[in-house]
Formats: C-alpha cells, structure tokens, sequence
C-alpha cells in the first residue's frame, strides 16, 4: 500500500537564487522500539511483546558486535561495512586523530519502503524551525558524539530558547531510559536565532540521546503564542 509524507519548501539558504528552493519533510515525532512493537501489535501481531522487544535488541547487538568484528551486515534494512578514518602517523592507532564508523546504505526493504512513498509538498514553510548541525567544540566531532562538561555549538535557523512556557529550552532525552534532562538558561552561553553554544551537562550517564530544541521565537520581539519544537536528526552519543 502506497505510503504518504508530508513536507514543506523553504528557500535555500545556501544559494542566492531566489528560485532555489529545498524541501523538509514533516516529521511526526521519534519511534523507539516499543512504539514499533506496538503498531505490530494493532497489525495483529501474535508474538508477545515481550519475546519481540528481547529479539530486536539481540538481533541489534549482534549486528553491531559483528559489524565492529570486520562482517559486512546486510539486515534487509540497511546494508553497513565499517570504515576507518583519519590520517595515520608512525603507522599506529591513535583516537585522537582516528575513528571507526559504519557506513550505512538502504537495503531492500528501506528501498522498498522509499519507492512506495509519494511526497506531498503543503506549501512554502515560514521561519523555518531546524537544526542544521551540531558540533563538539571541544573534539570538533560533527557526527552527533558529545563530551559531557564540555561545550557544544547548534546551528540552524529560529533557533533562539524565548518565551514563557515551561517546555521551552533544549533537552537530551535518553533513549534507552526516555528521561529527560532539560538545560538551565545558564547553560545556554550564546543564544542567537542561527546559533547556540551549550554546556553539556556533565551529569549525564553515556549513552544515546535524543537533542530536541523547543522555542517560541518568531522575529523581532514578537514571540509564537504556542511553542514549537524540533529534533536533531542525528542521535547524540555521550561517551
């Protein structure tokens, strides 16, 4: 059955040609393993959840232990082969200048997924809430991993914490746990519309999180009656 995604256009900031326009998909929310198990159960699903829930995470942990072993993991998901960057000197690891990643592509079922879907564009997006990039200004990392204490700089667009509702501001949500820790104002160092400077709390346990920015910033001084929010599309990692 044919599948829908919703998106808007915006402008391309990265060009100046006022005809150049890119689209942004209308996300929904974020789904964990639980909330995936439970649209299989509303499918009618006879497995208990359970006994579904203990097999995903084996079959997960094993595809990764795998993986990081030297296997090429095809799961029908997504293909993955790991990858080694950085520059090598004296023939040696070093971590501070060398990482191992997986390279990750669609297999045939994401492929499926993707050539059933049509795309319904809603119209021209006004100030545009996102976030565009996230960096460790301590490591320089870029790829969602963060140094608890240290700080991290978002980039993007209306992404400025105002207003006075209680959900406003940034937060990390453990996706193993779902708690979530919410910053101080005083953790937020620089505040502007196109960036923000954090201070990751060094209470954080490592782990995986989700960073989501929630905000009633418009432009100038006049601020959004309801809060808007927007997620990170890349989990962030605590090491």
């Amino acid at each position: 059955m044919a599948k829908k995604l919703n998106a808007w256009i915006r402008k391309n900031p990265l060009t100046p040609d006022p005809n150049d326009y890119v689209a942004v998909p209308v996300t929904v929310g974020s789904i964990q393993i639980e909330g995936i198990v439970d649209e299989l159960e509303k499918e009618g699903m006879e497995l208990k959840r359970e006994t579904v829930i203990d097999v995903v995470n084996r079959f997960n942990r094993k595809a990764a232990e795998m993986l990081v072993s030297g296997y090429n993991v095809n799961t029908g998901l997504v293909y993955m082969r790991p990858i080694i960057k950085g520059v090598f000197y004296g023939k040696t690891w070093n971590p501070e200048t060398n990482s191992l990643v997986p390279s990750i592509t669609p297999g045939m079922d994401l492929r499926t997924a993707i050539g059933d879907t049509n795309v319904e564009i809603l119209g021209e997006q006004s100030n545009p809430l996102e976030i565009l990039s996230l960096t460790d200004t301590f490591t320089g990392k870029t790829d969602g991993t963060l140094t608890k204490g240290r700080n991290a700089e978002i980039r993007g667009s209306y992404l400025k914490i105002a207003g006075e509702d209680p959900a406003c501001g940034v937060a990390f949500t453990n996706t193993a746990t779902a708690e979530t820790t919410r910053l101080d104002m005083a953790d937020i160092v620089i505040n502007e519309p196109s960036r923000l400077l954090i201070l990751v709390p060094a209470s954080l346990a490592a782990g995986e999180y989700e960073l989501s920015l929630t905000t009633q910033f418009s432009t100038g001084s006049t601020l959004l009656k309801q809060p808007r929010s927007t997620t990170f599309g890349v989990p962030v990692v605590i090491a």
